[in-house]
């Protein structure tokens, strides 16, 4: 079979073509009778081609391109998770060059071949190509004088190297955290997106961004679209593709088949930022919770791992409970038992809270967006060394700490950042640490007056605020990183990492919580 785009080739061309399809030829890296073949297909057409070429030196199969690329197919099996597909891909480049791109590279990573061959075609003849393998230390590659090339050391070479690929301890494999970020209609969640994948430990190295009115029901953006990541993805050698919205188990399953490559949504990024941040019992409690609720819609059976039957007592009537009805009995049993540990420590934070409030403490509580700088302003009004770095979430289990003054002493409390797209099931998780704000006496909103998404990130704790009912409970704006924006009047600008009007705040606080002298 030819795989490609066959359209516009003349039926004898492909003739050819499939009569080459069982070629055999052992003893070369790819005989003259191939390169005779796919020169004068590409002279003839100014197309890309692509043979795939089995260790016994049989042609298996065949994919046409366009002038610039052709795509690459998974022929062949792996036998093992450090071996190769046994397969050698000989395509060719339509202006002469004799140099893989990186794309051809990415695809030669990804899909495990022994080697990819770039032949260089032009009029005035087929004289050069460049062999790139992958070798224990790495990505290498050979460029070869067609006319005089060693066929059977470049195949021993190639050999060689899988040989030695399976043995796990002679090679360390690179981890790739390239990523590709994916955006729909809003460039500043999708720089908000690249911080978010930085600070999950990620490393992105393109974006691709759309607008569009509907979704699409299986690839969210669009075959089209999906084609355009795909080719980013190839060329800037990723491995994982970061999606700037939530995506249905559907779509989670049809983007990673065609893209072949990790895929991860908003929530799921968010997910991993609060797993490797939560320090506290009840911080790692919330996030499984979250976590659990946020994975059980997307939880579809795939193969047969989730459709096989398990048989018991209720067999008899019928088929018995499918691994996917296991699988989701689990997790919902799970999630009772997080909300009712939950439940007991909000019980205890609650019979804090009415000690606190029988002995007249009374409570601040800080909110923001985040990385707004509110565990630096807790450390400066209260003299602690919380944690505190520039990175999204940062911070993100709820600590109190006792300020001092010559009026009364107040409890200031920190609060998980907000951000913007939050699934409502992480504010639920979150819910009994959010109960904080509900129960303050005041609300500090901090915010970063540095960021360019001021006013967003303004509107979008604000709605969190009265999501959880805490729209009553009075409130003091202040604009952090007053070193870094531009003043506006009326309004209260501090710096909480130098200390700049923090005094002035703290005497806006006392006044609010004990009245003015």
């Amino acid at each position: 079979m030819i795989y490609g785009n066959i359209d516009g080739i003349k039926r004898a061309i492909l003739w050819r073509l499939e009569k080459h399809l069982g070629f055999i030829d052992k003893s070369s890296l790819v005989s003259e009778e191939t390169l005779a073949l796919i020169s004068e297909f590409t002279i003839a057409t100014g197309r890309e081609i692509s043979v795939y070429i089995s260790r016994a030196g049989r042609v298996e199969a065949i994919s046409v391109g366009d002038s610039s690329t052709v795509e690459v197919l998974p022929i062949g099996k792996r036998r093992g998770e450090n071996s190769k597909r046994g397969i050698r891909v000989i395509h060719t480049h339509p202006k002469g060059s004799a140099v893989l791109s990186n794309a051809d590279v990415s695809a030669l990573k990804q899909m495990n071949y022994d080697c990819m061959v770039a032949v260089g075609v032009s009029q005035s003849g087929t004289r050069r190509m460049q062999v790139g393998y992958m070798a224990p230390t790495g990505y290498k590659h050979v460029d070869v004088d067609i006319s005089s090339m060693d066929h059977a050391a470049l195949l021993d070479m190639i050999l060689e190297c899988d040989k030695v690929g399976k043995n796990k301890s002679s090679v360390k494999e690179e981890v790739n955290e390239r990523c590709i970020l994916v955006g729909v209609g809003d460039e500043e969640s999708l720089h908000e997106l690249k911080r978010l994948a930085e600070t999950a430990g990620y490393d992105p190295v393109g974006k691709v961004s759309q607008r569009r009115s509907t979704v699409d029901s299986v690839y969210y953006v669009g075959s089209g679209k999906i084609d355009e990541i795909a080719m980013e993805a190839q060329i800037k050698d990723a491995a994982i593709v970061i999606f700037d919205v939530p995506l249905t188990a559907a779509q989670h399953a049809a983007i990673g088949d065609r893209l072949m490559r990790k895929i991860i949504d908003r929530g799921t990024l968010i997910l991993e930022i609060f797993e490797k941040h939560a320090t506290t019992a009840e911080g790692r409690l919330q996030v499984e919770l979250a976590r659990l609720k946020y994975t059980l819609p997307l939880l579809v059976g795939q193969g047969a791992s989730m459709s096989r039957q398990r048989g018991g007592l209720y067999a008899m009537g019928g088929s018995g409970e499918t691994k996917l009805e296991t699988d989701r009995r689990h997790i919902r049993k799970r999630i009772s038992e997080l909300s009712e540990k939950l439940h007991a420590l909000e019980k205890g934070r609650e019979l804090r809270r009415q000690k606190r409030s029988s002995s007249g403490v009374k409570s601040v509580t800080l909110l923001g967006y985040t990385n707004a700088g509110k565990s630096t302003l807790i450390n400066q009004m209260s003299r602690s060394d919380l944690y505190a770095e520039n990175k999204l979430f940062a911070t993100l289990d709820s600590v109190s700490r006792s300020v001092w003054t010559e009026r009364g002493t107040f409890v200031l409390t920190d609060t998980v950042g907000f951000i913007r797209n939050l699934p409502h099931t992480f504010v639920e998780a979150f819910k009994s640490t959010l109960d904080e704000v509900r129960y303050a006496d005041l609300l500090i909103h901090v915010v970063d007056a540095s960021s360019p998404e001021m006013e967003s990130q303004m509107a979008t704790v604000q709605s969190v605020i009265e999501e959880i009912g805490a729209g009553k409970v009075p409130i003091i704006t202040v604009y952090n990183k007053a070193d870094k924006a531009s003043r506006e009047p009326d309004k209260l600008y501090i710096s909480a990492k130098f200390g700049d009007n923090v005094d002035v705040l703290k005497k806006m606080i006392v006044e609010e919580l004990f009245g003015k002298e």
